[in-house]
């Protein structure tokens, strides 16, 4: 069952709401509420092959979807188009161009023009429909970028005197912005822990990097209007991914998408002390992973692979790839 949660930033945010992100802190709550054993035998059951028990996607501006990362129309197609919808003569033409680069670009579009598409996808109908609905082009945040230096928490000074600094960006939303968040899930036991890790547990404790300092800071409510339904379609060819995606056998899958590679960090406990006492060991192994908007043409959900293994030195540390993804008909 895949449910949507509006969520409207109290305060600036030091970490993006992504999809993995999401998961590791549902993990962390689960710990602390119901202990190790319950979380171990909660990961097992990413293992066994049947549909994931709860999985989130990443977080999207309300109203949209991550586009589908498909090629760009050719030339010839893209000087057909623009001829016949912004003029023939040579201003207009190189004016139709631009807008067609800044299209280019763009990576939501409005859950609208993807119910209008589901059934019948192709770039050159989502030109279309960029004609008659003109994208939004208002900015919604503000990137504030800082420049910090490790320092001891015991002794209050910088460790070492050599060390480099590193930036830190934290982002300021306009008053008025909310965000979609869709939740899967495969085991109904799953509802009430989805409910109170989104709308009590995330907002009393924050979300991401300097949470403990005000930042992160979450409303978040269910979108009791959704309905699933809406995204069906009658004859899919394609799955789109909601997440980040990387799971074993990805490589198997034909697919178009943009990458990003994840340099992941520990939170909760391990982000104070390893995973074995002693110093912190809190980075990940990098992870290459598929944007949301990744076009897998295939029928199968994908919710049923196994999380990602050997990201850590700590063999116990496993990564979530495994993507919420929407049926699609691409044209062609």
């Amino acid at each position: 069952m895949l449910y949507r949660y509006k969520i409207t930033p109290g305060s600036p945010l030091m970490t993006p709401l992504m999809s993995d992100t999401l998961f590791g802190h549902f993990c962390w709550a689960v710990l602390y509420h119901e202990g190790a054993d319950y979380l171990s035998d909660l990961l097992d059951l990413y293992d066994t092959g049947n549909p994931a028990p709860i999985l989130f996607s990443s977080a999207f501006l309300s109203g949209y979807l991550p586009r589908p990362a498909m090629s760009r129309l050719n030339m010839k197609k893209t000087g057909a188009f623009v001829r016949r919808h912004f003029g023939k003569d040579k201003k207009k033409f190189f004016e139709g161009l631009s807008k067609i680069s800044a299209w280019h670009n763009r990576q939501l579009i409005s859950v609208k023009q993807w119910l209008n598409l589901k059934d019948n996808y192709s770039e050159e109908k989502l030109y279309e429909e960029f004609i008659t609905e003109h994208p939004d082009e208002n900015k919604i945040c503000e990137i504030e970028v800082s420049v910090a230096k490790q320092v001891n928490r015991i002794s209050g000074t910088v460790p070492d005197k050599s060390a480099g600094p590193f930036y830190k960006e934290k982002t300021w939303y306009y008053d008025g912005i909310v965000f979609d968040l869709y939740v899967e899930i495969n085991d109904e036991k799953m509802n009430a822990a989805a409910e109170w890790f989104l709308t009590e547990y995330l907002p009393e404790n924050g979300f991401g990097a300097d949470k403990s300092s005000g930042m992160g800071n979450l409303a978040i409510v269910c979108d009791e209007d959704f309905d699933s339904e809406c995204f069906s379609v009658a004859a899919p060819n394609a799955r789109v991914s909601l997440s980040l995606t990387a799971f074993q056998g990805m490589e198997r899958y034909r697919a178009a998408y943009r990458l990003k590679t994840k340099f992941g960090k520990l939170g909760g406990d391990f982000a104070a002390a390893g995973t074995a006492g002693g110093d912190p060991k809190p980075f990940k192994k990098p992870v290459l992973m598929y944007e949301p908007g990744a076009v897998f043409f295939c029928t199968e959900r994908l919710s049923d692979r196994p999380l990602l293994k050997n990201i850590h030195s700590d063999k116990r540390i496993r990564h979530c790839g495994i993507p919420i993804t929407l049926p699609l008909t691409v044209d062609g």
